[in-house]
């Protein structure tokens, strides 16, 4: 008895030394080893398993915010833009909370210099009613709204109206990096049912061209 006790300590002893010895040359397997490079001075380290890894995961890339809020399709169907620029709007604070839920149409909005030019109005565009708001506080939703323009601007707007005859209307309507509401309005001139047809054809062509590129992706 004493013989079989001996042997089988000294049978456990040996089997947890091959054990810690296999998990030593596990863990040396997995370090990073010294590469050595012609400079001296700079040595790398080549990855490791759990580096590499992450390099094949890696980060989502996320998405650049898309600040726009509404976007008047109409306008690039029935009209040619000739000339975009950048403008503010006086608004309240109803009209600026229905902006944030949503509530905003360009469709049939058009814009018109003052007399005088020294503003820009825009008219028939709707902005909804606050749905939080009291009836004391709301807005008039189609209320005529002043454009915020330095007056070289609207001088310019002014004249190409009154002697080429175009319109001014609102493309987009977007937050910029302030916050703030902006609208993307535009010189534009009327077309006819040809270049109706063309714009159509061309549109017709572009979601063809990328649906074959996105079938060949896949």
């Amino acid at each position: 008895m004493l013989t079989r006790k001996i042997i089988s300590s000294s049978f456990c002893t040996f089997y947890l030394i091959a054990v810690a010895s296999h998990c030593s040359n596990v863990a040396k397997a997995f370090t990073p080893s010294p590469v050595l490079s012609a400079n001296p001075m700079r040595q790398t380290t080549t990855p490791t398993w759990t580096q590499l890894n992450l390099k094949r995961g890696g980060k989502k890339k996320k998405k650049a915010n898309d600040n726009t809020i509404t976007v008047n399709r109409l306008a690039y169907r029935n009209y040619e833009i000739i000339e975009t620029l950048e403008a503010g709007i006086s608004l309240v604070g109803t009209e600026v909370k229905s902006i944030r839920d949503g509530k905003m149409n360009l469709r049939d909005g058009y814009i018109r210099p003052d007399i005088k030019g020294r503003g820009c109005d825009l008219y028939n565009v709707h902005i909804g009613k606050h749905s939080m708001s009291s009836e004391f506080f709301q807005h008039e939703e189609r209320r005529v709204r002043r454009l915020l323009l330095h007056k070289e601007q609207t001088r310019k707007l002014k004249q190409k109206v009154d002697q080429q005859g175009m319109t001014i209307v609102p493309l987009k309507a977007y937050f910029n990096d302030g916050n703030k509401v902006k609208l993307e309005i535009a010189l534009v001139k009327g077309k006819n049912v040809r270049d109706k047809r063309q714009t159509i054809k061309e549109r017709e062509a572009k979601r063809e061209t990328s649906r074959m590129v996105k079938n060949f992706r896949l």
